[in-house]
């Protein structure tokens, strides 16, 4: 398995370098923003109120806010407003959210814990920021320092392992397989475990690594999983370890980070959890974010390192890798979203580590299990070559044909507004929104099945606003309402994407028009597929630069419209 092209280390320090400077100079933006108008956007916390002290560094806080963007595990950054003015200073940084709820209306409660206690004085109201990344980008640095001045093909070991698939034990796993998967383990096999493969939405990725790591284990091997989130890596290894695992397997983390919601109710985690590397030594089988494993202070070395959602790695932990298996296997696509950026980086080839051995020979799953025909069409024709089909048993889904709700639209329904949205909000939509599930509820439909993307935090937290209002905050905390950011690897029956805005400026624009983004949007969803926009946004996407989006919202308005291919 080698790289499509070499990457020297000064390269990699450059774009970490680059990152650092442009993640500083937007926390330097957002912290200079008046506290008004940051807290509008979503983008800060506040203003919250110290309503109770639950520890020495352990604090609960309160405020009137819909939609909150930090989550249980995220370290934040707590400030204060200046004397006399709408602009923020610094009271302390790298506090861990514990916990966010909404106990009414408009209301919101979070536990944050820190490791000083909190000049209480000042802290009469406070605001959460995002806590600043710097001292990991220097740590990421050192690191690759370290390291050879060029990275060349160190992933395949000279050791072999007996890797046939006919053994019995495996032939169960095996015999799940559709035919592309079983030809994509059958390349991964013939590579000494080893390649890169594609994995459209809804192709059943998740399904073949089973396989992979339930082979690897077969065969005598150490094996770590791992992604760039808690949640992609608590995901696919809840799914490997299942119901009867047979060996012994650890997760390394911090226990506030990992996602125990994706693991079988039973597992007493005190015994599947370790804070470091240190004592997984009897451990087969290994998850860990990318990040734990790049800071691994106990030279760990496995036989294959599984990495899923691959196209949101960034390309420096390249190196980082390599140091610490013999194989490696990449799932990911290069048509979803990409990793979290904030720099241009033009001077690299790719910015993400999927790209860096995909090709035209990658074996793609074609299958996909989720969602109905008409919703896959336009992401089938615009990045997967029109090969992307459905299965017999999802290519007519209606999981709403007895629904009084739904029953009378399309599958693929788009909604446009008259009124010009104000700032990046839509009330228009929100309600629209909150009345469809508000007629759930009255039809005793379960509300679960629904969820709302929102390319921006504050048409979020418009939508929360309204379903709040609308339902009360038990039943409108059923509805998962976020960004697409964290909609990926989530599926729901039906999916409204409320764009929210009328895109002002041509920034907003071009981040509107990304492809990755609305591919992304529209295949979380299974059996029905709601656009909502204004008529402002819909005359603005003519331009070149927003080609995708033009064609994108006339397919959803026309059923077919002509699709140009993504590179």
């Amino acid at each position: 398995m080698k790289p499509n092209t070499k990457i020297e280390r000064a390269s990699l320090i450059k774009m970490i370098q680059s990152e650092r400077r442009a993640q500083y100079h937007k926390y330097l933006s957002e912290i200079e923003s008046s506290l008004s108008q940051i807290c509008d956007s979503g983008d800060a916390l506040g203003p919250l109120v110290l309503s109770e002290k639950l520890g020495f560094t352990r604090w609960k806080l309160t405020g009137s806010v819909f939609f909150s963007r930090f989550r249980p595990g995220e370290r934040v950054e707590i400030r204060v407003q200046k004397s006399g003015s709408d602009l923020s200073e610094s009271l302390c940084d790298g506090w861990l959210v514990e916990s966010v709820r909404y106990p009414f209306p408009g209301k919101i409660e979070v536990v944050i814990f820190g490791s000083k206690p909190l000049d209480e004085d000042r802290a009469i109201e406070v605001f959460l920021f995002k806590s600043s990344t710097e001292g990991f980008s220097n740590l990421l640095i050192s690191q690759i320092r370290r390291m050879p001045t060029s990275f060349e093909s160190l992933i395949l070991g000279t050791d072999k392992f007996d890797l046939s698939v006919d053994e019995p034990e495996f032939k169960v796993h095996y015999d799940q397989l559709n035919d592309t998967q079983k030809s994509a383990l059958h390349e991964l096999v013939g590579n000494n475990l080893s390649g890169a493969i594609q994995g459209p939405p809804g192709t059943g990725k998740t399904h073949l690594l089973r396989a992979v790591v339930a082979l690897a284990l077969k065969s005598n091997m150490r094996v770590c999983v791992t992604s760039f989130t808690h949640a992609a890596v608590d995901n696919l290894l809840g799914k490997i370890v299942g119901e009867e695992f047979p060996y012994k397997w650890v997760r390394v983390g911090n226990s506030e980070r990992v996602r125990t919601e994706f693991y079988r109710s039973d597992v007493e985690f005190g015994g599947f959890r370790a804070p470091t590397f240190g004592d997984v030594s009897e451990a087969k089988l290994i998850g860990a974010t990318l990040h734990k494993l790049a800071f691994n202070g106990s030279s760990q070395m496995f036989d294959l390192l599984v990495v899923d959602e691959a196209g949101q790695v960034p390309v420096y932990f390249w190196p980082l890798i390599q140091r610490i298996t013999k194989r490696l296997v990449l799932v990911g696509d290069q048509f979803q979203l990409p990793p979290v950026l904030v720099a241009e980086h033009t001077d690299l080839p790719f910015d993400n580590l999927f790209s860096l051995f995909v090709s035209k020979d990658t074996p793609m799953l074609e299958t996909q299990y989720r969602m109905r025909r008409e919703i896959q069409g336009w992401s089938s024709e615009k990045f997967y070559r029109g090969k992307l089909r459905p299965h017999v048993s999802v290519a007519n889904r209606d999981y709403f044909s007895c629904s009084p709700t739904f029953i009378t639209d399309s599958t693929v329904v788009s909604k446009q507004f008259e009124a010009e949205s104000h700032g990046k909000v839509s009330l228009d939509e929100a309600n629209f929104i909150a009345d469809k599930v508000a007629r759930m509820v009255k039809n005793k439909e379960d509300i679960r099945t629904v969820g709302v993307i929102c390319p921006y935090r504050a048409q979020a937290g418009k939508v929360n606003a309204a379903l709040q209002n609308k339902l009360g905050v038990g039943e409108a905390a059923k509805v998962l309402v976020d960004t697409v950011e964290r909609f990926q690897g989530q599926e729901r029956e039906a999916i409204f994407l409320s764009f929210g805005t009328s895109a002002s400026s041509s920034g907003d624009l071009n981040f509107l028009a990304d492809a990755r983004r609305l591919n992304v949007s529209v295949t979380r969803a299974k059996s029905r597929f709601y656009c909502l926009f204004n008529k402002a946004l819909y005359e603005k996407i003519s331009s070149r630069k927003s080609a995708d989006l033009n064609e994108f919202l006339n397919w959803v308005k026309n059923g077919r419209t002509p699709i140009k291919k993504a590179a």
